[in-house]
């Protein structure tokens, strides 16, 4: 079977630290690999020269914290110059191609490439472009969300990048409606984009045979109703919110316990809040967990909260309803494509600690509800979201990208 390579560049990538950073791209590559495609990631690291890799948000970047490509997967680091401060964000994109770009046409002479793969809008399919017109390959983009949904708007000249960008890209792709409709308002998309909602694992994200032994292995209490958040504890995902809307529930409702599955600079407000809750173990906080022991904190819960301020589509939420939970969640971004109100869970306005805080508390007390929203969310998540379906949907487009490939000398 003839097989497409494609170069995949991103910034996002699994590390011995970091586990789940990037692994939506890795799942979604192991799914194209049965529709004949091989992705092979360049992994763009900031540069981050002794002694700055020792200390602070510099350490991940440094040799103690190297790429764990997952699958067996092929991944090779590159280094790249970014100061801190979101304003060098204006020339990441070209700081990243030139840093990649001895790399790329190396590998391309040894293994050569029938397409590239931008993975975010800002900064890799921007160093994808410039790329793939070095080496005479058609280019793809996939925009996840922050990317055009909120830089963009914090940054004018980003708006101007991404427009460009996108002037030159071959196959725009997004992970949400929402997020091709973003694209598509820049008016310089070359043909429209196409939604593509990546994939998850099926066999890791399904309901729980045994829910009593799985809270057993957690050290939860097998009658208490457990909401689960599951990310980064960063304030763009509303953890205040969270936070604000959770503490007088906690103190009413004594079954009712929240746990939080990841870490970030806003787990202080959430160790204030346990700290001020009136009885032990109300908040359950794991800290860094691998992207394995994700599923049985899902299985374990009673449902999803997700109160982020914007998203794209966070597969959090696809991979909550897989396993038979409702989700509570802002209507943010590709949403309210997979969460319909009412019926597999509960949708609030983004900032709206009183609807988050009425969400929760019906999930707690409405038990039949509870039951039944996780039930249809499963149908849901396994007949619109079908991996294998939108796999195949993404394998024919790259496929169709790169018949029309005229490899040049490099």
């Amino acid at each position: 079977m003839k097989k497409l390579r494609i170069l995949v560049i991103s910034h996002m990538f699994p590390t011995a630290q970091l586990r789940r950073h990037g692994v939506f791209m890795c799942r979604e590559a192991r799914h194209l690999r049965r529709h004949g495609i091989e992705c092979d990631f360049l992994v763009g690291r900031p540069w981050a020269p002794w002694p700055l890799y020792r200390i602070g948000r510099w350490r991940n970047y440094g040799p103690s914290n190297p790429l764990a490509p997952p699958d067996g997967l092929r991944a090779r680091r590159v280094s790249y110059l970014r100061p801190p401060g979101f304003g060098f964000r204006r020339f990441e994109g070209a700081s990243l191609a030139f840093g990649a770009m001895a790399r790329a046409r190396q590998w391309h002479r040894a293994e050569p490439f029938d397409a590239v793969l931008g993975v975010s809008m800002l900064p890799d399919a921007e160093a994808a472009a410039i790329i793939g017109a070095k080496l005479g390959l058609p280019v793809a983009s996939l925009a996840v969300g922050s990317d055009v949904m909120v830089y963009p708007d914090r940054m004018p000249v980003l708006w101007n990048r991404l427009r460009r960008t996108l002037a030159r890209v071959d196959l725009p792709v997004g992970v949400s409606q929402s997020v091709c409709a973003r694209l598509g308002e820049t008016g310089s998309c070359r043909r429209e984009p196409l939604c593509i909602y990546l994939g998850r694992d099926g066999e890791q994200f399904q309901p729980a045979s045994n829910k009593a032994e799985v809270r057993a292995r957690l050290g939860w209490p097998a009658d208490s109703i457990v909401a689960v958040y599951a990310g980064g504890l960063v304030e763009s995902k509303g953890i205040s919110d969270l936070a604000a809307a959770c503490e007088p529930l906690l103190n009413e409702h004594a079954n009712f316990h929240l746990a939080c599955v990841g870490d970030g600079p806003s787990r202080s407000a959430l160790a204030e809040l346990s700290a001020r809750v009136a009885r032990n173990e109300a908040v359950f906080l794991s800290g860094h967990v691998a992207p394995d022991e994700v599923p049985r904190y899902l299985q374990g819960a009673d449902f999803l909260v997700l109160p982020s301020h914007s998203e794209g589509m966070p597969q959090v939420v696809l991979e909550a309803m897989d396993c038979g939970l409702p989700v509570v969640a802002t209507a943010a971004g590709g949403v309210p494509e997979a969460v319909i109100d009412g019926r597999t869970g509960l949708l609030v306005e983004p900032r709206n600690v009183e609807q988050l805080r009425g969400a929760i508390e019906r999930m707690i007390v409405d038990a039949p509800f509870r039951t039944a929203a996780g039930q249809r969310g499963l149908s849901r998540a396994r007949d619109a979201f079908d991996p294998d379906r939108n796999a195949q949907t993404f394998a024919d487009a790259l496929w169709s990208l790169a018949s029309g490939t005229k490899r040049i000398d490099v």
